[in-house]
């Protein structure tokens, strides 16, 4: 399982936790095909977890699908 925490930029180390921006990308991500979970202590962890037959092509496939998620929901 790989997770990518979101936190607002600029408030600070670590950063403030944003559940709002998780789940906005979940929704993104699902739109685009990529199915993750959210979690965390605040809600604001995404959990990917893929299959152990994942090829390099599906890998990829995957990261521009969250990457775009991610450039769509954040300013």
């Amino acid at each position: 399982m790989i997770g990518v925490e979101l936190v607002r930029p600029g408030t600070g180390d670590p950063g403030d936790p944003a559940p709002d921006l998780a789940s906005a990308v979940l929704e993104a991500a699902k739109r685009r095909g990529v199915l993750i979970g959210k979690g965390g202590l605040h809600g604001n962890v995404l959990r990917i977890a893929p299959p152990l037959t994942l090829t390099s092509t599906e890998a990829a496939e995957g990261l521009a699908a969250l990457t775009a998620a991610i450039e769509e929901v954040t300013p």
